[in-house]
Parts: structure tokens; sequence; C-alpha cells
């Protein structure tokens, strides 16, 4: 409630105050405030969709992805498990392990000696070892080599067209530490960066294995190389389809690929591109080189790897710019035509208004015969009928007015005239009642006394508001004077309490309608008995009421009606101006308080007569 009085405020002292400026504003707010808002809306979502879409999509071909690598990783650990089913690599290695056994035995350090005796023993194992090693070499596309170990460390292998390792010995130790740990298991090593016979580099990742012999045994190890260039072949066509990047780490972090060849083999396990990479697949925005990056990951439940695809935030919502822009132009074009339309429509509208401004600043220089030429039935013809009947009704007012205070004026000189017959009046009764003092008459001069305080308190009455007590005092002083007449015949009661004595009412509110009671409702067949004159005050909503009731005569309804009639007569009625007292009270309630207020009369022959008079709680 507070913000729209607010709002109220300001658009009230708001400085274009020519209707046609405040009306375009209100235009202005109500066409690009939604066009410009629903644009802007659905480009958000528009963006939104996409990238949602981006993510679904690229997730799907990653999943396809890591699921072919799972299962080449799958093959290559299969290959590893030959060597313990295939008993001619068992018995090779068992020959090659009793042969260096023998070496170690028998030479005493001069190994080539030993081997110049027995060549054709070493040559006929490597030749019984590597026949199984080409067979295994050629099982799946894209194993770079196969490498069999025996239990001293000697190593076993078929040169391919990509070459073989060189100082394969730098890698043993750790391999064989590797596969020891695993107790026959496959153990698949990330990306390393190896060096050929030509010194040529290359990447690949290796499956490790202790071989065990039927007994339970390890009588060697097998190592399979996969060049890189596996993953690279099954990579490209996400990247291609990402039109992004992609990397593949370890459970260590360490980098198994990467598409820009930018950190093969190195370690990111504290890079921030991986500090959100939590549980086995997701999405999230990353800053990388200053450019947001749409990071999409997948982590394998086979090989515990982690695929992530980086696709430029900007690639990802260029086609959602260029829409944004073109709905924005197109939304720039509709509100500029609205515009200019309501621009037209608004003068056209409020060139009747200005009319009848122009007309109303005449009136406000004191022209008042002007008239609104009314051509058309619609709002505005309306209002200006309406300014015509105001004119017209203004004119007729102002002649009222000035008879009303012609006759005011003359009201006013009366007034004063007539207030001079109360104080001479006055000033006589005192003279009177000092004589009957002089002559022993007590009874006659507090009679003139009380009529002497009757006409002061009636002095100057008009519509002066005073307590209910004053007015009850006056009652009191009232029905003395009134018994004393005619002997004790009327009995009063008032409200008893503050609450009703303190209320502010009319001066002679009361006794007129009292001394009506006095003057009508006394039976005269009961001349013996006292009439009781009552009054009572009760608050009804937002009302009070205070009633007069008499338990005289009453009246029959063509009496109650003409004594209603004569309430709203303009007229007193009846003979002698019978009613003027009640229609007096009644108008001055009327007249201070609304026409909603005054009296009500009601009486049954017999019964009684009870009149309530209605004031509100609120006299403000």
């Amino acid at each position: 409630m507070g913000d729209s009085k607010f709002w109220l405020r300001r658009w009230t002292i708001f400085p274009a105050t020519r209707m046609e400026a405040k009306l375009f504003i209100v235009f202005v707010l109500l066409i690009v405030i939604p066009v410009g808002g629903l644009t802007y809306i659905s480009s958000l979502r528009y963006t939104n969709t996409i990238e949602k879409n981006t993510v679904t999509y690229a997730a799907e071909i990653s999943d396809k992805m890591v699921s072919k690598l799972d299962d080449y990783t799958k093959d290559m650990k299969k290959i590893s498990i030959i060597p313990s089913y295939l008993g001619e690599i068992q018995e090779g290695l068992k020959l090659s392990n009793r042969y260096y056994s023998q070496v170690e035995a028998e030479t005493g350090g001069d190994l080539d000696q030993y081997y110049a005796k027995n060549m054709q023993m070493k040559m006929q194992i490597q030749r019984k070892i590597e026949s199984s090693i080409y067979f295994m070499n050629n099982i799946k596309e894209g194993a770079s080599s196969v490498y069999l170990f025996d239990a001293y460390g000697n190593p076993y292998y078929v040169m391919k067209s990509g070459g073989a390792r060189a100082k394969l010995s730098e890698f043993y130790s750790r391999w064989n530490e590797t596969a020891a740990a695993a107790n026959g298991k496959p153990v698949l090593i990330s990306t390393q960066e190896v060096s050929g016979d030509a010194n040529r580099k290359r990447y690949v990742f290796t499956i490790v294995r202790n071989i065990i012999d039927s007994t339970y045994h390890s009588i060697g190890m097998i190592a399979v190389d996969a060049s890189i260039e596996v993953i690279e072949n099954i990579v490209n066509d996400l990247d291609e389809t990402t039109r992004g990047t992609t990397l593949i780490l370890d459970e260590a972090g360490t980098v198994i690929y990467d598409s820009e060849q930018a950190f093969l083999a190195e370690n990111l396990s504290g890079d921030a591109l991986l500090q959100q990479a939590e549980g086995q697949n997701g999405s999230y925005i990353v800053d990388k080189n200053g450019k947001e990056q749409l990071v999409i990951y997948r982590k394998s439940e086979e090989s515990g790897w982690l695929t992530l695809i980086l696709i430029p935030k900007e690639q990802v919502e260029a086609e959602a710019i260029q829409t944004r822009n073109y709905t924005g132009a197109a939304a720039i074009a509709i509100m500029t035509l609205a515009l200019l339309i309501s621009f037209v429509l608004i003068f056209a509208l409020t060139k009747p208004m200005r009319e009848l401004v122009k007309l109303m600043k005449q009136v406000q220089a004191g022209n008042l015969d002007v008239a609104f030429p009314v051509r058309r039935r619609d709002e505005v013809g309306m209002l200006g009928n309406a300014f015509n009947r105001m004119m017209a009704r203004i004119q007729l007012l102002i002649e009222n007015i000035y008879r009303i205070e012609q006759r005011k004026n003359q009201i006013e000189l009366e007034s004063l005239q007539r207030q001079i017959n109360p104080h001479f009046i006055y000033n006589t009764l005192e003279s009177i009642r000092m004589t009957a003092v002089l002559n022993d008459d007590p009874e006659a001069a507090e009679m003139v006394q009380l009529l002497g305080q009757q006409l002061r308190y009636s002095i100057h009455a008009g519509d002066e508001m005073v307590t209910a007590s004053q007015e009850f005092e006056h009652l009191r002083m009232y029905m003395r004077l009134i018994n004393d007449r005619f002997g004790n015949r009327y009995q009063l009661e008032l409200p008893e309490g503050e609450a009703a004595s303190s209320i502010q009412v009319m001066k002679l509110q009361f006794q007129p309608i009292v001394e009506n009671s006095v003057n009508h409702a006394y039976e005269h067949s009961r001349e013996s008995e006292t009439m009781l004159i009552s009054i009572g005050w009760r608050i009804v909503g937002k009302e009070q009421w205070f009633t007069v009731a008499d338990d005289g005569c009453g009246m029959n309804e063509a009496q109650l009606q003409q004594v209603r009639n004569a309430l709203s007569a303009a007229e007193p009625q009846g003979p002698s101006g019978r009613g003027i007292g009640l229609r007096n009270v009644h108008e001055r309630l009327k007249l201070r308080f609304g026409p909603s207020y005054g009296l009500t009369i009601e009486s049954e022959l017999g019964k009684g007569t009870r009149v309530t008079i209605r004031m509100p709680l609120n006299q403000e």
C-alpha cells in the first residue's frame, strides 16, 4: 500500500505535465518492457538450451568414446594373459630362467665367455619365445610391441614397423615392481614418452602383468605397448563433432592423451581444470587462458581414466548470439513501429482534451459563457456534455448564491433586531422577581427566577454545542417551572452515569421535544396520575441514540403520519404552527451532522410516544 502511494505521488509530480507526455511514457513502458523482457528471456533460455543440448550430445559421444577405450584396454589385458595359458611361451621362459641361472652359477661373472660357448642354446630359447611374440603382436590392431621378460629381466621381443623401445632396462624395474604388487592381475600404465631406434619420440601406454605358471609361480613378466595413436583415432571423431579438445588422464592425474599434445605425460592433479570434476560424470564452466570453457567429463569404471572434453563457450553460444542479434533487431524494429503508431494515436485522442483544456483556461480567466462543441458520442463527448452541464449549473449556482447572500444579510439584520427584545424581557422579569421578594411572595419570585434562567439559556441558542449535562440542567429547571404551574403533574427521568452527561449535544436539543410531550401527551382523563417523561441513551453501531419517551395518550396512525410529514415540510404545518419545535430540532441535526441523522417518531394510541434522536458517535 505504501509503495503504491509513493509511485502515485511520483506520477503526480512528474515533470512532463502534459497528458501526451505521460501517455507516451506509459506506452513506452507497456511496449519496451514486455517486448524487451520477452526477447531477453527468450535469448537466455535459447542459450541455456543450446548449452544443455551440447552437454547432452557431447556426453553421449564421450560415453561411446570411453566405451571404445575400455574395450581396447580389455583386449590388451586379454593379450597380457595369453602367456599364462600358452605352454610354448612358458617353456621358453622356464628355459631362459634355467639358462641364466646357470650363467650366474658357472661363469663367476665372465658372461661373454659363457655366451660364446652356449650361443646355440641362447638362440634356441630366443627363437622359441619370439615366435609366440610374433603371434601376439598381430592379435590387436594398434598394439605397438609385446615384450616378454624372464625372471632375471632378460627381454624378448619382435621388431615391428613402429620400432621397439630403446633402453628397456630403464622401464623394467618399475614395471616389475608394479606387476609383482598386482599378484598376476593386469596393470594399466599411463602414457610414457619413449624413443625408438631412430631416436624418434613416441607416446605409448602399457599393460604389464606377471606370467604365472600352472604351479602359481611367477616365471616372468609381459608388457604390451599400445601407441597413443589408437586413442587419437578414437578421439578425432569426437573433436570434429564437438569442435573442442579432449584430455584423458589416469587416476593419478597424469595426462594420457591431449588433443593439442601440449600436456602429454604431464601431471595435472593440482590444476584448476580438475578441481570441479567430482563423481563419475558432469559438466562445469572454467576459465582457461582468459576464456571460458565448457568442460564435460566422464570417468571410466573399467580403467579409471578421466575424459575431459573442453569446448569454448563462445563457440557453444555462437549460434545463440546470432539468433539473439536477429531477434533483438526484430524487437527493436517492432518497438519503434509500435511507438510511432502510439505517438500518432496519442495526439489524435488527446486533441479534444486539449480543446477542453483551452475552454477551462477561459473559465479560469472569468469567461463563463463558453461551450464545448460535442462532435462524437464517445467518452470525450460525454466529458464535453458534462462540462457544458457543469457550466450551466455553475451559472445557476452563482445566481442562487447571490440571492442567498442577499437573504442572509437581511436575516442577520433581523436577528440583531430580535436580540434586543429578549434582553428587555429578561431585565423586566428580574424587576418583577425583586418586587415579589419585597412583597414576601417567594413562590412567585422563584417562578420568575426560573423563567429568567430559561430565557437567558435560550438567548443565542442557534447551533451552539453544549454538554448533555448542561442541557439536562436546563430541562430540570423547565420541569420545575412546569410542575409549579400544573401541580407536579410531570416526572422527568434522565440518563445516569457520566458517559451520557459528557456528550456534546446541540443547545435546546431536548427541551422542544419534552415541551411537545407536556403540551400534547398528557391525558386529562387521568389528572390524578403523574405522566413520566424519560430520556435514555445508547450506542448503536457507529451512532448514538437519545430517546425521549412518555407514557401519555399517544397518537393514532393519521396523527402520527401528520407529525412525521411536518418534520420534512418546508414550512410549519398544523394550526397555530404546531410541530415547529420538533421540526426545528430535526433540521438542525440534519444540517450539522448530515441528512442520515435526525428524529424518528413512534407512537401508539393510549400507550405513549417515543422520539429517537440519532447522532454520529464521532461528531468530528
